[in-house]
């Protein structure tokens, strides 16, 4: 296989593609952007999740090294010495250009949210910082980078107004890209454990299923407090129910069906 393609498994689309990437199109759903904003925000955050998750793999590749998981998929082609340092800086370069370029084309506001979205995805994996190993600010960061950050971009982007619908829209999918990310957590567990630091590995899985349901209430808060003080079209409202009950349980059944949490989690009831 070319390097390129190589290259182009470092962005880890499969990861992204059908949630995170959809965020900032939500926002500019809502903010009723025309077709060539619609289609510029999508190319904005194509690059810009994909260089998340780059640059992630390329601050991880020692830990990668040792995570089976990681190996077998081949997530990491800078693990497994398909593709080098130098060259994985270029493509990171190339995608923040692109994401940095089209944005302040767009609209100043938005523009402040993708360079706020790219700055917390580096900070998450970056050496010295590295939010992804600290307590709590790791399912925090996730929720901004991958959540907050990009919904009021895609808002913003396309001309919408940066208000309390939107702030509030913007938290709920904070809190759901949050979910996500401990989700995930409990899934890596035992990869993790010997690797890296967490939530989880520091509070247990038995802990972070209570943390679970305990950042699913929030987010019906959050949605509550949407329709309760929000202006906000009928339909507009659906999509955001749809979301929350359909597209967030989709990631809890997967963390059930990976790591047999419905047995675990009866197991702690019996104590």
């Amino acid at each position: 296989m070319t390097a390129i393609y190589y290259y182009f498994k470092m962005l880890r689309i499969n990861d992204w593609i059908k949630s995170y990437f959809w965020i900032p199109l939500i926002g500019a759903f809502l903010a009723n952007a025309s077709w060539k904003n619609f289609l510029l925000v999508a190319i904005i955050y194509f690059c810009a999740t994909g260089y998340s998750f780059a640059v992630n793999n390329y601050f991880d590749v020692e830990i990668d090294k040792k995570h089976q998981g990681k190996i077998k998929s081949n997530k990491n082609p800078l693990a497994q010495g398909f593709a080098t340092k130098k060259g994985t800086l270029m493509l990171l370069g190339i995608l923040l250009s692109i994401s940095i370029i089209l944005a302040i084309q767009l609209n100043f506001i938005g523009f402040t949210f993708v360079v706020l979205s790219l700055a917390a995805s580096t900070s998450y994996s970056i050496k010295f910082i590295r939010l992804k190993e600290r307590f709590i600010l790791d399912l925090a960061t996730h929720g901004f980078m991958f959540g907050f950050f990009p919904f009021l971009a895609g808002v913003t982007l396309a001309q919408g107004n940066l208000d309390l619908t939107s702030i509030l829209t913007g938290t709920l999918f904070a809190l759901i890209t949050a979910n996500e990310l401990l989700i995930h957590q409990i899934v890596d567990y035992k990869d993790d454990l010997r690797n890296t630091k967490t939530t989880v590995i520091k509070i247990g899985p038995k802990i972070s299923y209570i943390y679970l349901i305990l950042l699913f209430a929030v987010c019906v808060l959050c949605f509550g407090a949407i329709r309760k003080y929000c202006t906000i079209d009928v339909w507009n409202y659906y999509l955001l129910l749809l979301l929350l009950f359909f597209w967030l349980p989709l990631h809890y059944a997967k963390g059930i069906k990976e790591t047999n949490i419905n047995k675990k989690f009866n197991k702690f009831i019996e104590i």
